[in-house]
Parts: C-alpha cells; structure tokens; sequence
C-alpha cells in the first residue's frame, strides 16, 4: 500500500512539473524589464579601463559631426567630453588617454586622438569604402584590427605614428578572439579557414569545400564552430578540433542566429533553437561528445535576433523578449517580454551585464534594463499554475479525507452488526429514528423480526426497567458528544449490568448524521468478581464445615430416630462441603494435581457422593472399562459430579436414569454422563457452558456447577461435548488426554 502511495504521489508532482513549464513560463528568479531606449548612439563597453564609450553621430553639417562621451557607468552623467566635425564609425581604446577612431570621407580614415580632442597621427586604409563602415575587431598591445568591406587590416601605432597592413582578403566572416582573430576567405575554387595571432601572423589556414552563401564563427579556446547557410532557414556546419585538427560535419534546423557555442569544463558546448509544429520553442544543448538536453522556453517569444553563451549564461535575444539559461544548471534563470526589441532585428544584439548595469546594444543604439531578482518566482508560479489545481486537489482530498471517515464508520457499523461478539450495537439516524441493530441488541430490548425499523427509539425502549437506558438515549443524541454511562437492566429475578457508549457520526460535509451506540454485557465480570471474594470466604468455610462434620460423624446416638437426623445432617454437611468446594475450584486459579488413577475407580467414587435418600427418583448407575491415565482425581470428580447433580436436576423429580460410563482410546479417556431427563432446546444447548449461564436462577441457580465442569476440562486440557434434543434427553461427554502434557 505505501508503494502505491509513493508512485501516485511520484506521478502525480510529474504531471504537475510538465503542466506548470506550459503555462507559468514567465515566472523566473530574474526579471528584466525596459527601462530606457536610446537611439542613433552606439555604445563601447571597454572593459580593460572599465569604462563606457558611447558615440552619438549627426548629420546636419555636411560633412557630418559626433559627440564622443566617456563614464565609468552607463548611467553616470560624469566623465569627458569630446566633439569632432566629421562622422565617427568605430572608436577603441589603445589605453586610458589614447584611442583610435574610424572615419569616412572619400576614403576610409583611422585616427588616433587624445582625450581633450586632439588629433596625434592618422592613416588612410588603401581601398574605397563602398559606403560600407570601418568596425574596429578588437585590439592587442600595439596592434589593433579592423574590418573594411571584406578586408581585414592592421593597424600599427608607435610613438604617435600609425601604420597599416592587409591581414585578410575576400573574407566572409570573422571573429575576433583573445589572441587575435578568426576569419573566413575565399581561395581560389574553395574557402579557407585562417586564424591571425595578435603579432598578425597567420598561424592556421584550413581549407574545406564552400558549405553556403553566408558564414559565422563561433569558437572557444579547443574548437571552432564554422556556420553557414544557403536558405536562411538551416545551417550546415563543421566543427574543427583544434588539438587534434579533426572536423566533424553537422546540420542543424534553424537559421544561424540561433545558434551558439560556449565552452564547460574545458568541452565545447553548442546549442540551437528548434520550433515544432505546434509553436514550441526548444534550446537543445549538446556535449560535445556528449548527450543532448532540450529546454522548453515559453511560447510567447518569436523571432530570434542573436544567441550567445559565455560558459556562465546562455543568451538567447528575441525581437520580443529575452531568455536566460543558467549554464551549469541547464535550467532557465529569466524569460521576459521586453518591449521595442524589433528596432534590433538587422543588428545582432547582445545583453551586456556591466557593474550594476544591464544593457542591450546595437549598432543602432542601445536599451538600457533593470534587473529584479525575484526570490518567490516559484511562489507566483505555483499560485498562476499548480496553485489552481493544488487548490482543486486539495478540495478533492478534504471532500475524499470526510468520505472515507464516513464511509469507514458506516463500514465499521455494518461490520459491528455482522459480529455477534461486539456486543449490542444500535444506529441511530440524524432525526433519532433506530435505523440500524444487531442481533444481541434485538434480543435484549426484545425487539422481534417483524417489528419495523426507521421509529423514533422511544418506541423501541419503552418499558419500565429501560427507562434509564432511553434517558442515556436522549441525552447522548441531543450533546451530540462522546459519552458513557454504566446502566442496570432489572427484569423479574433477571440482572444485567452494561457499558454504554456513544460516537457521534458526522457525514464528509460535517453535517450531523447519528450516532452509534454500543453497549457491553459487564454482568460475567461483575459475577466473576464477586464469586472471587466468595471463594476466599468458601475457602475459610471449609475449615468449620470440616469440624462439624467430624464431630457429627463421632456422636454416639442409640435412638433410631436420632440415628437417621444425624445422617440427614451428615448429607447436608457433605453437599455444603462439595457446594464451597465448587465456588473454591472456580473463583481460585489452581493447578491440577496429576497422579495416575484408574478411571473406572473414579466414576464410582462420583456416584457415590449421592446419597439415594436425597435423590429418591433417580437411578444412578456407572460403567465402563478400566484404563489407568493422568489426572487429578479430586477435581475430576468434582466436575463429573456436578455433571451429574445436572442430570438428576433434568428429571425434574421424575422416575429416571442417569449413568456414568468411561471409555477410552489411544489418546483420551471419555468420560458419558447420560440422562433420561427433559434435554434442551438449542439455545440452552450452545450457552450451556458460558459462564454464569442458568436456566434455574429464579430457584436459586447461577451457573456455578457448569463453570466446575468447563474449568476442570481446562485444568486437564480437555474438552465438553453436549448432545440434547428437548424430550429425549441429554449426553455430556469430558474428554480427557491420557497424557497431559506440561
């Protein structure tokens, strides 16, 4: 059963993690949201001076002008100033009072400035713009390139005086890396794979067939992802080991912007955006080498604009938001919708995390954001997802949890009607009327099958000697409250002492449904209680009965009549004696003194305990065969005779029979004692030998003699067995083992 439990409880958080992830997407620890837009004003994270160059151009003079600004933040208003009458392209720092600057006029035009504006040294780029801008890749000690239509040069800059030289022609695409730079050229019929140092020399070229029309690169310290597309809607690709130099082809569904490479743990990392039928977005990340984890992103995002990945965070940008993986966790840190995004669609974008600033930059300008770190993120998405059902289920469970208490009391109930040994048991409904009893309590409120049900239980307990138990009835159902009460149930000579008890019953609304009333026949325990403190005063009795009988025994006596008065009281001595004997053998716990006796010897000596005067009517006999076993001789007959007193009393002062007879077998001695009295109907026949059972207590009876028989059965590990139809007689039979094991 608790393995059930645990794999319904398993299944059961499964179903509601899935159900969550489609719903609540955009409940995540960090939340991003646009706090400034800024426009025709590039911005240059310069991190080796950790300082932000931003470059806002204007083209109302016709040669056209730019304002350069210098902070330690994006939001500071502190810092320098710098205005130059032509259109800055690309501005990058060679250190924290110098910096080179790009520029086009009828040529293209590097030059190198100081912080108060002044130019120091500058140097044409041999070949024509073509309209196309001057982008600085990145910079190195005294080297620094830039890309100038498909021409990658460096530029040189010692003591004030700047040089050029071309790195790379017919170039494709290019990447600059922290030791330089990777491109890819055309070469004859083919393309090459080249990698420049930061002294410019070329220390790799790796040719391979053309794979499309547009290229990228992504690369990490061990390897180098070369992209490329002919359709815009897939990707071919190749990935280059650079340890080993081996490649390895791959394709991946979506266009290149989607795709991104970082490295773990000294492994490259790839991943790539897939979008199925239904508009389910998912970044798979594969291992290089390794297998392959698929994130589900919310569905509200569309258009990718750029995807990149630093080994701490993947950034994917959208034209409507942006998502966040944590790297190690491979679990989603942030999915915002953020508004303008659009406005980037051309430009691939990048969130850059700058000190305290978050900001999104462009060549078109740059989004300035505000980060929140929301510590109950799983709060909001339990209460806007799992909350809902959570709240449903636990309504479910409250509803089951009062059903099944209620059930289980009605089971129990029907269950207690069923049992004969639960004692007396009543049920009654929410307006007091007796909807439910069992068979003892019929009895005892003398209820017969026909009388109908569903009545209020007033009629039911309305004679005089219930008038306590119907008080007890009432008072019980009006508290509505768990309650017991020791009642006495006198009728005629009868006797009966009862435990009554209560439980209220509510339904699995809580609403009142009855109550259940239970009562217990104490009488048996109060009897035995009290035959326990006779047989200690039986006990002392014995001693007096002993004297006076044998002083009567001694009496020397001539007259005849005299004679016959002293054996009437020498009977009635004895049959006082055998009677405080019995109440001894049942209220004391004794065990039997076993010695080897001959059974025959033992049905005579019961037979004559009787004296024929006091039992005129009755023709006592014995019999049976000789057979030598265990036990112990007084106890054993003491319980046959009261077996016997039980059969003369069945004559009812009639002429008849009543015989002892023993058999035996390999294992038992049996043991008959038969009469010819008035036997007994079925009811009597099977409470016989319950204790305190008496169909003679208006004579003076209380069972005291069948108790003798039960308990000595019990002390030699034997049995009774009793055969009796009314008119024909009856046959009790004590089985006894020969041997009596310890």
């Amino acid at each position: 059963m608790k393995r059930c439990n645990a794999h319904i409880v398993y299944w059961i958080c499964k179903f509601l993690s899935v159900w969550s992830t489609g719903i609540a997407e955009e409940y995540y620890p960090k939340v991003y949201t646009a706090r400034g837009r800024i426009d025709e004003q590039t911005v240059h994270v310069d991190k080796r001076f950790d300082r932000i160059i931003k470059v806002k151009r204007s083209s109302l003079l016709a040669d056209g002008n730019s304002q350069v600004y210098i902070s330690n933040t994006f939001s500071s208003e502190k810092g320098s100033s710098l205005s130059f009458p032509y259109a800055i392209q690309d501005i990058i720092s060679i250190d924290k009072q110098h910096c080179l600057i790009s520029i086009d006029r009828q040529s293209p035009r590097v030059l190198l400035i100081d912080l108060q504006g002044n130019v120091l040294s500058s140097i044409d780029l041999p070949f024509s713009s073509n309209r196309k801008k001057s982008m600085f890749l990145g910079i190195h000690d005294s080297l620094a390139f830039i890309a100038q239509d498909d021409n990658v040069f460096g530029i040189s800059f010692t003591k004030n005086i700047l040089t050029s030289r071309l790195l790379a022609d017919q170039t494709l695409a290019m990447q600059h890396i922290a030791n330089g730079f990777h491109c890819i050229r055309k070469s004859g019929g083919g393309h090459v794979l080249r990698t420049v140092n930061d002294k410019g020399d070329i220390i790799r070229e790796i040719p391979f067939s053309p794979l499309g029309v547009s290229y990228s690169i992504h690369s990490s310290n061990y390897a180098i992802l070369v992209l490329s597309t002919a359709t815009g809607t897939s990707t071919n690709a190749f990935l280059l080991d650079i340890k080993t130099g081996k490649q390895t082809m791959m394709f991946f569904p979506g266009t290149m912007k989607t795709i991104a490479m970082w490295e773990k743990d000294s492994i490259p990392m790839i991943s790539w955006l897939t979008e199925n039928d239904k508009s389910e977005k998912t970044i798979n990340i594969k291992q290089q080498g390794g297998s392959t984890t698929s994130i589900t992103i919310p569905g509200f995002f569309t258009k990718t604009l750029s995807a990149s990945g630093n080994g701490t965070t993947l950034q994917y940008l959208f034209d409507n938001g942006i998502c966040l993986i944590n790297c190690n966790a491979l679990a989603i840190e942030s999915a915002s919708r953020i508004g303008n995004m659009r406005d980037f669609s051309d430009t691939d974008p990048q969130l850059i995390m700058f000190k305290s600033d978050n900001i999104i930059v462009s060549p078109k300008g740059y989004m300035m954001l505000s980060m929140l770190e929301d510590p109950f993120w799983w709060l909001r998405r339990f209460a806007e997802t799992s909350g809902k059902l959570i709240f449903l289920i636990l309504i479910c469970i409250v509803i089951f949890l009062f059903y099944r208490h209620y059930s289980r009391q009605k089971r129990f109930l029907e269950a207690g009607l069923e049992l004969s040994g639960m004692g007396l048991i009543l049920y009654l409904d929410d307006e007091g009327r007796l909807s439910k009893v069992n068979s003892t309590a019929k009895s005892v409120l003398q209820l017969s099958s026909d009388v109908p049900l569903l009545r209020p239980i007033r009629y039911y307990v309305n004679k005089q000697h219930m008038t306590e138990l119907l008080n007890f009835f009432q008072e019980a159902f009006q508290t509505r409250k768990p309650m017991q009460q020791r009642i006495t149930l006198i009728e005629g000579d009868s006797i009966k002492e009862y435990i009554w008890s209560t439980t209220p019953l509510f339904g699995f609304a809580g609403t009142f449904a009855g109550c259940i009333f239970s009562g217990i026949d104490i009488t048996a325990e109060l009897e035995k209680k009290r035959l326990t403190n006779w047989a200690q005063l039986a006990h002392d009795m014995q001693t007096n009965l002993s004297i006076i009988l044998l002083n009567a025994q001694q009496l020397q006596i001539i007259d005849e009549k005299n004679v016959q008065r002293q054996k009437k009281i020498l009977g009635q001595i004895t049959l006082l004696m055998q009677r405080v004997r019995d109440i001894v053998t049942v209220g004391r716990d004794e065990d039997a003194q076993l010695s080897l006796n001959d059974a025959l010897v033992i049905c005579r000596n019961a037979i004559q305990e009787f004296d024929d005067q006091l039992y005129p009517n009755a023709h006592l006999s014995y019999g049976g065969k000789q057979v030598m076993f265990l036990c112990d001789p007084m106890i054993l007959t003491r319980g046959l005779r009261n077996a016997v007193e039980n059969g003369i009393r069945a004559l009812q002062k009639e002429e008849g029979k009543v015989d002892l007879s023993c058999t035996f077998d390999d294992n038992n001695v049996y043991f008959r004692i038969k009469d010819s009295g008035i036997g007994m109907d079925e009811f009597t026949r099977v409470n016989m030998m319950k204790p305190y059972f008496t169909t003679k207590r208006s004579h003076g009876g209380y069972g005291i003699g069948t108790m003798v028989m039960q308990k000595v059965a019990e002390l030699h590990h034997g049995r009774i067995d009793i055969i009796s139809e009314p008119g024909k007689g009856t046959v009790i039979t004590f089985t006894i083992p020969k041997i009596i094991s310890e």
